[in-house]
């Protein structure tokens, strides 16, 4: 069963091995005991960052790194500003073009300068959007101007949807994950607008809303039935 350690990228898991049969961890002769998917076993005891790195060792592996051990020990970890960042950035640009992925600096700021029936709709709702955050609270301060820039980008590259608002709260969201890179948070609101289908939310008639919202009433119903007689 320690065949698939032999790739390159599990040296790690040979020392590993060796360290933990030759310790009081576990001894040779508990390696009986693990049954008949060793492997499983000795993945509990590997850090997150190397059950990943070593996801390519075999077929078993690559799927244990996807499970939801993985996913649970991400789950209650702490992310900080750049793991933060590279996380969301992960989730909502993978297997994007490059072009998108990248965030194209140069349209972004072509977008961005280029005036917008919204822009005064836009600056009313700047001022009021997260005032409690250090980054929103400063009037005219960084995460503001920032704001106001990417939703004008959006309002004018997304003529059909414009600006409509709540959109303010999810933009300032991602601004608080990549507060340094406006051209990153355009691409990534983009995602989550078309990629995840949030765009039908603010089209016009809102499209989406009406089916949502029924979704919800259903569950309600469904689940907690004295609440929804209540309501």
């Amino acid at each position: 069963w320690l065949k698939p350690f032999n790739h390159p990228s599990c040296s790690y898991i040979r020392a590993f091995t060796r360290t933990v049969c030759s310790t009081n961890m576990m001894g040779p002769c508990a390696w009986e005991d693990l049954g008949r998917e060793p492997s499983k076993q000795l993945f509990l005891y590997l850090p997150l960052r190397t059950i990943w790195e070593c996801r390519c060792a075999s077929r078993g592996w690559k799927q244990l790194g996807c499970g939801s051990s993985m996913m649970q020990e991400l789950w209650m970890g702490s992310l900080n500003g750049p793991q933060r960042s590279a996380a969301w950035k992960s989730l909502l640009l993978d297997g994007l073009p490059d072009s998108a992925s990248r965030g194209p600096q140069a349209s972004y700021e072509r977008l961005c300068e280029t005036p917008s029936s919204y822009d005064a709709t836009i600056s009313r709702d700047v001022g009021r959007t997260l005032p409690r955050e250090d980054l929103f609270r400063d009037t005219g301060g960084k995460g503001q101007r920032s704001l106001f820039r990417l939703l004008r980008a959006i309002a004018v590259h997304f003529w059909d949807v414009g600006y409509v608002q709540s959109l303010n709260f999810v933009v300032a969201t991602v601004i608080g994950v990549s507060p340094d890179d406006e051209a990153l948070v355009f691409s990534c609101v983009q995602a989550l607008l078309f990629r995840h289908s949030l765009v039908d939310f603010y089209r016009p008639c809102f499209p989406k809303l009406g089916l949502t919202l029924w979704q919800f009433d259903r569950i309600v119903e469904g689940f907690l039935p004295k609440v929804h007689t209540a309501l």
